[in-house]
């Protein structure tokens, strides 16, 4: 990971832009998907079917809108949760899928035999956490959302066709996790590298590996953030919303 795009310029020298992102999501902030409302728009996280069609209803009916204005779809994660709307909405945009190119490296070397099914069951105990944390769900889930995806992005990377918003690589909650930032509007989308569904401070989900967890969060502490966008729970508007993280270990 690299964050020297976040020192390029002192805060005070960036003009604050008007707010891009819309959350689509339930009364209860389950599972959070959203919106970067440009002349071309983006989502990030279809989640389920549900959320796809309020999408388009919020599309239609607050932002009047079209479903062909959307040019990219992003998956934070490939976990099903934010994933499994992917085929609904492709059935009715037609726009491409974008995911880390960690999750491309990690199926390639895995077809191409550099992992055993037990280096495979490792594997997923860093992927998945809770009840479900030894569970080998690794080989059919991650095959399955690796043919949804068309492009493959890199750590600091510009998002294709949206050149203000960064690709910045979180690894903890899962290896291939991401988020992107706009330093112009200082809004972060973080997927599940951070949740607030806990209540109070917000939760950096992690796994074993202590060391690229630090990592992470000296990464995500290190951009200007006014507008924090977790995968899970309310969205929080601050003014150094990271600073009183609490860790998942």
């Amino acid at each position: 990971m690299n964050s020297d795009y976040a020192n390029q310029s002192p805060a005070g020298e960036i003009a604050l832009d008007a707010r891009r992102v819309h959350t689509i999501t339930d009364r209860f902030s389950m599972a959070n998907t959203y919106l970067i409302n440009e002349e071309r728009m983006v989502v990030v996280d279809p989640g389920t079917e549900l959320n796809v069609r309020q999408l388009q209803f919020y599309l239609q009916h607050f932002l009047h809108r079209t479903l062909q204005q959307i040019d990219l779809i992003v998956l934070t994660h490939l976990h099903p949760d934010h994933t499994s709307g992917v085929e609904a909405l492709r059935k009715i945009c037609d726009a491409p899928v974008a995911a880390s190119a960690v999750a491309r490296n990690l199926l390639q070397g895995q077809q191409k035999g550099h992992h055993s099914s037990s280096s495979i069951a490792h594997l997923a105990e860093h992927i998945l956490t809770g009840p479900l944390q030894h569970v080998d769900l690794f080989p059919p889930v991650y095959e399955h959302q690796y043919k949804l995806v068309n492009i493959w992005l890199e750590d600091v990377a510009g998002l294709p066709g949206h050149p203000e918003w960064r690709v910045i690589a979180s690894p903890g909650h899962t290896p291939e996790s991401l988020c992107l930032y706009n330093p112009f509007s200082q809004e972060l989308l973080c997927g599940d590298t951070v949740i607030t569904i806990q209540g109070g401070a917000p939760l950096l989900r992690g796994s074993a590996n202590r060391r690229q967890l630090s990592e992470t969060l000296r990464v995500l502490r290190s951009l200007q953030v006014h507008y924090l966008y977790p995968g899970h729970g309310r969205p929080i508007l601050a003014l150094h919303p990271l600073t009183n993280v609490d860790v998942e270990w």
